[in-house]
């Protein structure tokens, strides 16, 4: 069975690097289901990479057992030219999702990214 994921949660948590937070898509263990998980704060998501764990091993306010891919933020111009910079998104958000595909692919969970883009 394959995952579909609606590419505008990955572009969701597509998140400006400069805002001090991450974007996680979670994946269930049996790879039917997944839950966005943003903004999480950069530093409790390092401390967690780190293998600082919750007691009740859900991370930042996830699911236990689960599996979180991070998206990687994009950098915009220094201007602040919205549409320049929601291309620069969506661009980061496509590489995120080619990403999240291979990762997924190394659970042996098949990912479909539903092409949809809500501007």
């Amino acid at each position: 069975m394959t995952l579909q994921i609606d590419f505008n949660d990955i572009l969701r948590a597509t998140l400006d690097e400069d805002c001090g937070n991450e974007g996680y898509i979670g994946l269930s263990p049996d790879g039917l289901r997944y839950h966005v998980v943003v903004p999480v704060d950069r530093q409790i998501a390092r401390g967690i990479k780190a293998g600082n764990r919750p007691l009740d091993e859900t991370p930042f306010g996830g699911y236990k057992d689960w599996h979180y891919f991070c998206c990687l933020g994009y950098s915009g111009p220094a201007e602040n030219n919205e549409a320049e910079i929601q291309k620069i998104r969506i661009k980061q958000a496509e590489t995120n999702a080619q990403h999240l595909k291979t990762w997924a692919a190394e659970m042996k969970i098949s990912v479909e990214i539903l092409a949809s883009i809500i501007e």
